[in-house]
């Protein structure tokens, strides 16, 4: 079924403010239409993957402390304790992560993922706190190797931590003579970055892997071992050798995560991916970085202001006459 073609279809037959309206009913009644199917509540956390702004911009697509006032409102006011997280966002904060983990956990008794599309680094981190993860053939998670911000630039963490490695043994093997060739790159990183680095892994590997043994293994016998092998494999960086590799459904089973195939629930999927495809024309349509909802009425977003394309554009144009 072509569910984006025969919604453009539909959005073409309208007016721009005929458009707005059949794009916020039908997504309404989306909503409406899978907590019937499921029976549990739901919360959507969805960010913009294109609109990557550079951080002097002050507004992110990333998971931030910024998001805690409004995920605090997604949250609240439910009567049940079970709850499905839509979510399509490409990571963030680790830190941050942990506190939005922490509200859903103390408000719910089960939590499900829904990956629609895409949940990468951090949000692949949020959606291995769940009991169970919804997936099908278009959903993707990615691994969990922190990446560190050096001289403005996001590198892997553990490529810092191994040409550390490799320059200190190299040094040691062939002598102090050596040490020149190795000054460029020791200068290049001061050696805090180095443990900074150390932590970063070391943290996102705990995270998950406490995650991993408290909820979706929770009374199973290996547990522990179970969610600390994962954890380990999810964020070692020579393992997947990019932060941005795709971990499909089958990938994601064969790690041994409790993956709930939406492919067998056919009426199920199509209203997810409806509701996906109704929400990427929302972005496309309108300067929104980041969506916040739930089915009992919440509905927040944070926008680009106004003034940001005009600064993109006059930093465009300076590039220009430097060239």
């Amino acid at each position: 079924m072509q569910i984006f073609q025969q919604l453009l279809n539909e959005l073409n037959k309208r007016s721009p403010e005929q458009q707005v309206d059949f794009i916020n009913q039908f997504r309404k009644q989306t909503i409406k239409e899978i907590t019937k199917i499921t029976g549990r509540d739901l919360i959507l956390y969805v960010a913009d993957f294109k609109k990557n702004l550079p951080p002097q911009f002050g507004i992110t697509n990333s998971i931030t402390w910024e998001d805690k006032t409004c995920f605090a409102d997604l949250v609240d006011g439910f009567d049940k304790r079970e709850v499905d997280v839509f979510i399509h966002s490409p990571g963030g904060s680790a830190e941050a992560t942990e506190f939005l983990v922490s509200l859903l956990r103390e408000k719910f008794d089960s939590v499900r993922f829904i990956i629609p599309n895409m949940a990468k680094s951090a949000a692949t981190m949020m959606a291995l706190s769940g009991d169970e993860i919804l997936m099908d053939d278009k959903s993707e998670l990615g691994p969990i190797d922190p990446q560190i911000q050096i001289n403005g630039n996001f590198v892997p963490a553990q490529t810092v931590i191994d040409g550390f490695e490799e320059a200190k043994e190299i040094i040691k093997s062939s002598g102090p003579e050596i040490l020149p060739a190795y000054l460029p790159l020791l200068n290049k990183y001061d050696l805090h970055i180095l443990q900074i680095c150390k932590n970063a892994r070391e943290l996102s590997e705990r995270l998950v892997s406490n995650w991993l043994q408290t909820y979706m293994f929770s009374g199973e016998k290996d547990a522990r071992k179970k969610a600390a092998n994962i954890a380990k494999k999810l964020s070692d960086h020579k393992e997947y050798l990019s932060h941005g590799r795709p971990i499909k459904i089958k990938d994601a089973q064969e790690l041994g995560l409790k993956i709930r195939d939406l492919r067998t629930e056919e009426k199920l999927k199509d209203k997810i991916w409806s509701l996906y495809c109704v929400i990427e024309l929302l972005l496309d349509r309108f300067p929104i970085i980041k969506l916040y909802e739930n089915n009992k009425g919440v509905f927040l977003i944070k926008q680009i202001p106004m003034q940001i394309p005009q600064q993109q554009n006059q930093q465009q144009k300076g590039r220009k006459q430097q060239i």
